[in-house]
């Protein structure tokens, strides 16, 4: 095993400088790629929550719980939008540039958290309400995805509060 070892570590040490570039580069575009996708799922989640809403009003079936749906979906977008744009920001266009500074990067990743909690909290509240006129009985899973949500948002001060704790230390 060790010999194997050995010569797979010869190996990285003679890869060259331009192999290493076109690996990176290889990544990038899959990284961009994978954004592209992304960001065009989320438009496609976007023009069918705005349809809806438009289908809704012009058949006269528009209802509270039916624009919550859709706002749902809008929320739900967003967050994917955000994922996008959070790999394109942290794998390809901050590669190998210094690190970001604690605060930036907490206020980011914060930033991002508090889009996933909203969606899973309006989708809690979605649920809970509709469960709630149809068959009580089933609000078990509907107020499990409510705690998980606030759960989730108490990590997101949690996180905030010993970031800036190991921050006020250094």
């Amino acid at each position: 095993m060790a010999f194997f070892y050995e010569r797979v570590k010869l190996k990285v040490k003679d890869m060259k400088e331009p192999s290493i570039k076109i690996i990176v580069r290889l990544s990038n575009f899959g990284y961009v790629a994978a954004c592209i996708v992304l960001y065009l799922i989320a438009l496609c989640i976007l023009v069918s929550a705005i349809w809806g809403i438009l289908a809704d009003m012009r058949s006269g079936s528009y209802t509270v719980y039916k624009l919550l749906d859709e706002v749902g979906l809008i929320v739900f977008s967003m967050a994917v939008i955000d994922v996008g744009k959070y790999l394109m920001l942290e794998e390809v266009i901050r590669k190998g540039k210094p690190e970001l500074h604690p605060p930036q990067t907490r206020k980011t990743l914060t930033k991002f958290a508090i889009i996933i909690a909203s969606a899973l909290s309006l989708e809690g509240l979605v649920l809970t309400i509709e469960v709630a006129k149809l068959d009580v009985t089933k609000i078990l899973y509907p107020v499990s995805v409510l705690i998980t949500a606030t759960i989730f948002i108490m990590g997101i001060g949690v996180y905030q509060i010993l970031n800036s704790r190991s921050e006020s230390k250094q």
